[in-house]
This record gives C-alpha cells, structure tokens and sequence, in this order.
C-alpha cells in the first residue's frame, strides 16, 4: 500500500499539529520547525500513530525566515550553509526514526554558470550519500524547474545514478510546469523505483505564479492546463511504486475543498493494494559511526519554488 503523507505547509497556524488529524495522514512530512517544537512533534506522532518525514531545514531556529536555499552555489557560502542545514535535517530524522528527507536540489536562483555546476552537484549529492548511510536515513532531492542545467527526467536520473542511498520526491507540480513532454509521467518512465515519494497539488502555467500550491480537486481536467490527477497518479504509482503520496498544498482557501474530501480523493487511488518496494520508505542501510554531535543550524526557509 502506499501510505498518504501530507505536509505542515497546509496548516495556517504551524504549530496547530491537530490540523493535520483531519487529513487521517499515515505520514506527517515536517517543513522548517525549531527545535523547540520537536518534542511536541515526537509527541504527536506517536499518539496518532503518524510517521513523521522531514523536509530540509529541521531544526531551523532563526528568528527570519529562509530566503534562500542553494546546495549547488554558485556562493560557496551559501552552498556551505545548505549542507549543514542538510546534515542537521538528516541527523534530526535519526533521531525521530524518520521515513525520509527531502532536500531541493539543485540552487534554483539565476545566475546559472556552467563553469563548475558540475563539481558542486557531485560535491553536494556525495555528502548527502555519505550523511544517508552514516545515519541510516533515506535522503531524497525535489526536483525543482528552475535551474535550465538540471531540470528534466534525464538530468536528474544522470544525477542521481550510482547513488543508491539517494532517491528523488517527485513534485509532481514542479514537473507538470516543464509541460507534457517532461512532466511527471517522463520523470517516472526515466527513474522509476528511484522516485520514493512524490508532492501532489493542483496548479496550471497560468496559475502557478499568484496562486502556488492549490489542493487538488475532482474534475480538473488537462485541457484546462492541469495535471486530471485521477488519470495520471495511477500511472505514477504503476511505473514507480513509490511509498509515500505527500498532500503539499498551501492552507485550505474559501471554496476549496475540505482536508477530509481532499485526502479521501487521493485515497481512492493510492488506498488500493499495491506491492511496492519495502524500501522505496525504509531508512537507508546505516553504517557505523562516530556519537552524534550538536546539530547545526543556518539561516533558513526559501518560499517553496
């Protein structure tokens, strides 16, 4: 089966953790919490019998929010600060016993040099294997549609091969914006069981830029500019067997539909018997290691792209 997952980012008031109950979550995917606020979310999970999954930055505990996240520069202080913010992110996981990480990847800002865009996606996804296998967690990277050197199915099945401790959350959004020829049906014919988890919302080209995320909804249809999720996420589903359907819409507005009627939507699709690979959710093999050490933090949250 895979398990329906959804994210802090449809709460209004994020630290109302009982908003996220009306979704009847299996998995709970954390966005950009302090420290402060673990406990509560150990907590919360275990009397509801949620997982929790992680979504870099967590910890994140400064006081403005997270203008930029760029693992691949070209600053190299800002790449620097990525990482940390990554290893926090997946030492955190550990602890929780959490089913994954997610990390955007690649820097989705302008400029775009060439010069060098290969060394630090390398330098980058390296640690990130190396954190995976030290701390027995899952590590996925987003495609996001930005960045025109990594953007298409290809590239980030080029990126990710020969990283087995890596995976990819597909956004289906995000890859629905590339258009029909690259959009989530070519990510999951490129990477298949590589692709672990996925972010489902409803957005169209025209819509995207004032209204972001937006709960999916029944009747939406391609020739409207959307994705019709009821025809294609069976699809998806079928070519990766992904583990976890996360919901990633913004909070619900005046006329969208209610948490109950948006997750039983997506139920009627995912809630049917599959027989996916245990391991498209399970932790990553883990490795012996040296005792944890105080978990960094850096400067925090990008609007989510």
């Amino acid at each position: 089966m895979t398990l329906l997952g959804v994210s802090t980012g449809v709460l209004a008031d994020r630290t109302d953790l009982t908003g996220l109950l009306a979704y009847e979550p299996d998995v709970v995917e954390f966005y950009n919490y302090p420290r402060s606020m673990l406990a509560a979310i150990e907590a919360f999970c275990a009397r509801h019998g949620i997982r929790a999954a992680l979504h870099t930055p967590v910890p994140y505990d400064e006081p403005g929010p997270l203008r930029r996240f760029a693992p691949t520069g070209p600053d190299r202080d800002e790449a620097a600060a990525a990482l940390r913010m990554t290893e926090a992110t997946v030492r955190c996981a550990a602890d929780l016993g959490a089913v994954h990480v997610v990390v955007h990847f690649p820097s989705p800002y302008p400029p775009y040099p060439v010069a060098g865009f290969d060394t630090w996606c390398r330098d980058f996804l390296d640690a990130a294997c190396a954190l995976a296998r030290e701390h027995g967690v899952r590590v996925l990277v987003e495609n996001l549609s930005a960045h025109p050197l990594l953007r298409t199915a290809a590239h980030y099945r080029d990126a990710l091969a020969g990283r087995p401790e890596l995976g990819l959350c597909l956004d289906v959004g995000h890859a629905h914006l590339l258009g029909p020829e690259q959009g989530p049906l070519a990510y999951a014919r490129a990477l298949g069981p590589a692709i672990r988890s996925m972010h489902l919302y409803d957005t169209t080209a025209a819509r995207y830029p004032e209204h972001g995320h937006e709960p999916v909804r029944a009747g939406r249809s391609a020739a409207e500019g959307y994705l019709a999720t009821a025809e294609v996420l069976p699809a998806l589903l079928d070519l990766t067997g992904a583990g976890v359907v996360v919901l990633e819409h913004r909070p619900p507005a005046p006329g969208d539909p209610a948490p109950g009627e948006i997750a039983r939507l997506v139920r009627a699709v995912i809630g049917r018997p599959r027989s996916p690979d245990p391991a498209a959710w399970s932790p990553a093999p883990r490795t012996p290691s040296e005792p944890a050490r105080p978990t960094p933090t850096g400067p925090a949250r990008p609007a989510h792209t």
